[in-house]
């Protein structure tokens, strides 16, 4: 059980239980492949690859995805969880690497404490807030994100301030452009809560001390003083409470990690995919210990009501919000469960 854990470099090919792939995964090396973009007409459309490797994956899913804003280092957490220095593209530029979403083309064979066998999948997201994006479009990749994961992970850069709360308006808009059902009119935020994955607001690069009434408290303290109401009335705070309502809301169990800057070195930042976690920070190393440990154990295979999510399920599910988004629609989470 220690080496499940284990920091260790691995390749995804590597036989130790904890990171096998899965005999259903798509020929040739591990690498990203692409599963949603927009094509030149502005449509979503899932690429064909994905469908292909996803078609041969009958075993229950459970899907990790990494979302927040453009060149914050969401690919190189990827590559941290899958045990590599480098897979999903990360450059040094200041133009986004990542278009649309983008799956790692191998699952990881895991265990769940429960002892279910299922397929983790990673998932890469484009930045939410890159120069060449509409707000309409930001949150529709944010939510697909959303509804897709088992567990998702919003990395930002620094502490939680104002304007990172006002950064996750995109969960505000995802709630008024989503539905539990088709029929009955708009769902409440606690409905759509009950199919959320679990939220990780990941701080990268974080250097305050945690304390609170001269006492240290948690990760996990702190995000949730953060999300307290605002004191005072007026329509700049009634917004500033329908984040943090909506964000609590919509994720009912969520947790907080913080990471200390990688490396010392401005110059090795813009090579990390070349660099051994050996020499990196051995304070940002033990954090990243314990969200991998935290991801791991955590991550079940998706499931609404007795259907449990599995490859052709993930597609299906996937080309369903696509339809609805495409058109114009609302996205219907049993709907397209269904």
């Amino acid at each position: 059980m220690m080496n499940l854990f284990s920091r260790r470099r691995v390749n995804v090919a590597d036989s130790s239980p904890s990171m096998t792939p899965s005999s259903s995964s798509v020929t040739g090396p591990a690498r990203p492949i692409r599963l949603v973009y927009c094509d030149e007409n502005g449509r979503f459309r899932m690429d064909p690859e994905a469908v292909a490797a996803l078609q041969l994956v009958k075993e229950p899913v459970g899907v990790v995805s990494v979302c927040g804003r453009a060149r914050q280092g969401k690919s190189f957490i990827l590559n941290q969880l899958l045990g590599r220095t480098s897979g999903f593209r990360v450059a040094s530029t200041h133009r986004p690497c990542t278009k649309g979403l983008w799956l790692w083309s191998t699952p990881l064979k895991r265990t769940s404490l429960d002892g279910t066998e299922y397929n983790l999948l990673l998932l890469d997201s484009e930045g939410i807030d890159a120069y060449d994006q509409t707000g309409t479009y930001s949150t529709q990749i944010f939510s697909l994100a959303v509804l897709l994961s088992s567990m998702f992970i919003y990395n930002q850069m620094g502490g939680i301030d104002e304007a990172a709360l006002d950064r996750l308006s995109l969960v505000t808009q995802m709630t008024k452009h989503i539905r539990v059902r088709a029929s009955g009119g708009r769902s409440s935020v606690s409905e759509l809560g009950q199919f959320s994955p679990i939220f990780v607001w990941l701080l990268r690069d974080f250097y305050l001390d945690l304390v609170e009434d001269n006492r240290k408290i948690t990760p996990r303290d702190y995000l949730e003083i953060a999300l307290r109401p605002v004191q005072g009335s007026g329509r700049d705070i009634t917004a500033k409470n329908e984040i943090r309502d909506s964000v609590r809301a919509l994720f009912p169990d969520r947790e907080c990690f913080t990471l200390v800057r990688t490396l010392n070195n401005e110059s090795d930042l813009q090579r990390l995919d070349q660099i051994s976690l050996e020499k990196l920070r051995p304070e940002f190393r033990s954090g990243l210990d314990a969200l991998t440990k935290f991801v791991f154990e955590r991550t079940r295979p998706k499931q609404v009501g007795a259907t449990m999510m599995t490859g052709p399920v993930l597609i299906g599910i996937t080309e369903s919000y696509l339809d609805a988004l495409n058109h114009g629609a609302v996205p219907t989470i049993s709907s397209s469960w269904q």
